[in-house]
């Protein structure tokens, strides 16, 4: 189902798309937005704080460049 719909959101083929890259995604875009880890951990289902802070502090579009 994952990549139907990556597929009609029109990502790259090229690239690997998984549901632990989306959620982590999720998880860095919703940082970078300030959101609370109280509420990231609401919309991403991490039952613990340290499983989103595990995640990089580096920005997707700082790893981009």
């Amino acid at each position: 189902m994952l990549k139907a719909m990556a597929k009609d959101a029109g990502f790259l083929k090229h690239k690997r798309i998984t549901n632990h890259s989306v959620r982590k995604l999720l998880v860095q875009k919703l940082r970078n937005a300030n959101i609370p880890p109280t509420e990231t951990m609401a919309i991403t289902g991490h039952k613990h704080v340290q499983s989103i802070t595990n995640y990089s502090n580096i920005s997707v579009e700082q790893q981009q460049k």
